[in-house]
């Protein structure tokens, strides 16, 4: 090999090629290097989703939906954005899709995943079962909110992405994403207030 091709994985991927590299690739007929993208991003795609979905089953549907979308989708990737935001946009989008099937009339509200773990065996029960409840409220708190709202909350705190990051997903002016924040942490306090 000749360049700066890097270290090679077990399939022949170069692990130093950019994603945008790995794009131009797949764009000019070397389909097999979109393995790579898919085993760079599974994991963040998947949590997102699960994050959004709230149980793994659904998460692994849209997660392969997200990569399908994706692959093809790619000839319309014009590198204006990072491939990771446009990634998580269309990942965004259909759990955005799947929480509006979720809630038809009758149907239950999105699921949020449980952010509760396992209590270590040496902490009080009843704390635990406190703690436990809290999240509960808390999550009842955001399903409740508004789209618009729930996302730049979920994104923030679940994803932990940048309000820059955010706003490159949501395609929004950073400055929306910080009003949208406030007034969504507003009616977060509101809630629980109402919730408590």
């Amino acid at each position: 090999m000749t360049g700066r091709a890097g270290k090679v994985d077990r399939a022949g991927f170069s692990e130093i090629m950019t994603d945008e590299q790995v794009v131009g690739l797949v764009q000019a007929g070397e389909t097999r290097h979109f393995a790579q993208l898919v085993r760079r991003h599974q994991d963040a795609v998947f949590g997102m989703a699960q994050r959004f979905t709230g149980n793994a089953g659904d998460a692994q549907d849209v997660a392969q939906e997200v990569f399908l979308r994706a692959y093809r989708s790619l000839d319309g990737f014009k590198g204006e954005a990072r491939f990771s935001t446009w990634l998580y946009r269309i990942c965004y989008n259909l759990c955005v899709d799947w929480a509006r099937k979720r809630r038809r009339p009758g149907a239950k509200s999105l699921p949020i995943e449980e952010a509760a773990e396992i209590a270590d065996s040496r902490e009080n029960p009843e704390h635990a079962y406190i703690a436990s409840e809290d999240r509960a409220r808390v999550r009842e708190a955001v399903e409740g909110l508004e789209e618009r709202y729930r996302s730049v909350i979920m994104l923030l705190y679940y994803q932990r992405f940048s309000y820059e990051r955010i706003a490159e997903i949501l395609e929004i002016p950073l400055k929306t994403v910080e009003t949208r924040l406030y007034r969504a942490r507003k009616k977060l306090r509101e809630a629980m207030r109402n919730i408590l």
